[in-house]
């Protein structure tokens, strides 16, 4: 994807840490200031509620705390 778009052929919306995490000098990350920051939401089916499972969504949890 970012190869598309340091061709010119593409762009990407992506999270700030996205920007950090892949700076190139053939890329531009520019910030998004006039929209709503994006949700994200934690699922799972049901009858997958395990010891692993609620151990991930705690993390999340405070890790989502934090931000």
């Amino acid at each position: 994807m970012l190869e598309q778009v340091a061709q010119g052929s593409a762009i990407c919306f992506a999270p700030e840490s996205m920007a950090r995490y892949y700076a190139r000098p053939d890329l531009s990350w520019v910030p998004l200031t006039d929209v709503e920051p994006l949700r994200v939401v934690l699922a799972w089916a049901d009858g997958a509620d395990t010891a692993l499972v609620r151990g991930f969504a705690r993390v999340v949890r405070e890790l989502a705390s934090e931000a």
